[in-house]
Order: C-alpha cells, then structure tokens, then sequence
C-alpha cells in the first residue's frame, strides 16, 4: 500500500455499462476497494432497462467518490466512455469493463510507476476467468519481448496493451478518446492514436492486476462479428493512412476471428513480419 506521505493524485476510472447490473456491482466494489483510496468512479449507463439505475442512485449516496451518468438513448461503449473521459476530474485516467474487475492493489502499482514518469502510458496483462471456478494468469502467446511500445505501428501487429491503458488524463482527452464511428477494435485504435498524437510510449508493469470475466453467459462489450470488425479494419486504414505493409499487418489481426480468408503464404508472411505465436500456430 502506497505510503501516506507520498503524493496521492486523483485518478479517475471510468466503468461504461448496460442491462448487467450484477456484474457492475462487482466491478464497482473493485474499484472503491482499492488500496489507493484518492479515486473517482464514474459510471456511465447507457440507458439500461433492468434495475440500473436504482443501484447508482442508492452507490452515489453511500460514497461520495461514486459519480454516474446516464445516456438518454442506448448509444454504444465508445460514447459511455468518452462521456466519462470528458467528465473527468483526475489527474490521471483509466477504464473498466463492467464485467471485469480490478485486484486490490491494481491503482496503486500504476500510481507508484506514474510518479516516477508521469508522461508514459502504463498497462498491464490481465488475469482470465474462464470458469465460475478457475483464474487463469496472462498465456505467452502475445508476449512482447519489449516492456515498452514507443512506436504505435507495433500495436498493428497485435494489440499488446489490452483493453485498459493508465495515462494522464489531459493525454487521453487531447487524443479525442475513443473513435465513436467504429464497431470494434474501439481499443486498438484508441492506444493506436493516443500514442500516435501525444508521442508518448507505453510501459508494460509485469503483475497482473486486473480480471478479465470469460465465465459469466452475458455478451462482452468486445464481441463483434467478422463483418464488423472488417468494416473496422478498413476504417482504421483510412483514418490513419496506413500504407501497403502495415495494412497488411494490421489485417493479419482477423486471422484470430476468421483464418479461412488467409492461405498458407499469407499466414507465413505474417509470422516472419511480426514473430507472433498465433500466425505459427495456425500454419501447424
């Protein structure tokens, strides 16, 4: 636990969700039992039909660090968390899906590594609960060799980051948050363009720290079908102006979701482009 004579920012974490409100309330309790104490929650709910918003209501006047907003209209992820990104009051920022959820001490060990190097975005690997039962650690098949991404082109490869990044707040809001247009891979282009814009580098802290919920029957926020995310793909060419060798790559990343569309040329070309496991796996 970080000393109390040591600077305490405020770091807000912003949580979007809808229609899940068993799963937020987990989400919710692991945030505002954090070590670090000097947080911000805000909720964005877009415009949930179950009991909702009777539960922020009743969490917003037991903690006065709890902080909700609710969509006029069922909106979609990026406009929840751009709401709350703009909101903010941090210092420094961070997200959760609500059917996540983060370990004690997750705040305070990105906390400890931002007031060492406040100007470095920081994420981690993520712990996976596949059964109601089994927590499973981070696999090695996306492992970078390098703890920091100082040039955003290496997330074309493979979003090594995640869907969480820890950043300064000002960074993420100049960087315009998450592209509203998109269906999918909201994530990948937002770090994409966060490091692109504001010349920053990610930093990789090796303790996991966060759980990622596989086990429960609702639908994660991150599910898309194919057409999606290939509507996505071309988008984020687009957007970014991407030339031939890193559309290339950056499409490789659909190999995960639809290996079909790839023949064995393609799949070893990938692999020696970009060295990742997935592409190896697929030729055996």
């Amino acid at each position: 636990m970080m000393q109390t004579n040591k600077p305490q920012p405020l770091v807000t974490v912003y949580v979007p969700t809808y229609n899940r409100v068993e799963l937020l309330q987990r989400a919710v309790n692991s945030v505002l039992k954090q070590d670090y104490r000097n947080i911000e929650l805000i909720v964005v709910d877009d415009n949930s039909t179950d009991s909702t918003h009777e539960y922020l209501a009743k969490m917003a006047n037991e903690d006065l660090r709890f902080k909700y907003l609710i969509n006029d209209k069922n909106s979609g992820a990026c406009v929840s968390r751009n709401r709350a990104i703009f909101a903010a009051n941090g210092e420094f920022i961070t997200g959760l899906d609500d059917d996540d959820y983060f370990l004690p001490d997750r705040i305070d060990f990105f906390i400890r590594a931002a007031l060492k190097d406040p100007n470095k975005a920081y994420y981690t690997k993520s712990r996976v609960k596949i059964t109601t039962q089994k927590v499973i650690n981070p696999g090695k098949q996306y492992k970078l060799k390098t703890r920091s991404i100082k040039k955003p082109s290496l997330l074309l490869k493979q979003n090594f980051i995640g869907n969480q990044i820890f950043t300064r707040t000002k960074l993420l809001q100049s960087s315009g948050g998450f592209d509203e247009k998109l269906g999918s891979w909201q994530d990948l282009e937002c770090w994409f363009n966060l490091l692109k814009t504001q010349r920053i580098e990610a930093y990789r802290l090796n303790t996991p720290t966060q759980v990622v919920d596989l086990s429960h029957a609702h639908e994660r926020i991150s599910r898309k079908k194919i057409n999606n995310m290939i509507s996505s793909y071309k988008y984020i060419t687009e957007k970014h102006n991407l030339n031939e060798l890193q559309k290339f790559i950056l499409h490789g990343q659909l190999l995960q979701y639809n290996s079909r569309q790839f023949n064995t040329i393609h799949k070893l070309a990938l692999f020696l482009l970009t060295r990742q496991a997935f592409y190896l796996k697929s030729l055996i």
